[in-house]
């Protein structure tokens, strides 16, 4: 019977530059573990602040929705004007709200 606590690990195997490798070296003696713990710890981070990454870009398109929610509610605009301002956000954004 297997433990459903163990945890299935595999193994990959990346080619990097030199440069790469010697600072993955360096910090693994810093730190005083293996070359594959800190490629492991890279990984980690890296895969955190994607996530962070899109979390943020959300965030921001739901913030700027509701701002223009609100201003376009202050100043007093009517439906058709709200659908020229807010083509008109769009395009200076470069992006949809």
């Amino acid at each position: 019977m297997s433990n459903s606590n163990t945890i299935q690990k595999k193994q990959v195997s990346v080619r990097l530059p030199v440069r790469d490798f010697e600072c993955l070296v360096r910090e693994s003696e810093i730190q005083g573990t293996t070359v594959a713990e800190i490629a492991r710890q890279r990984i980690q981070q890296a895969e955190k602040q994607l996530e962070m990454k899109s979390l943020i870009a959300s965030l921001l398109k739901h913030i700027t929705k509701e701002n223009f929610i609100v201003t376009s509610s202050i100043a007093g605009l009517d439906a058709q004007e709200k659908k020229a301002a807010l083509k008109q956000a769009e395009d200076m954004l470069g992006r949809k709200l």
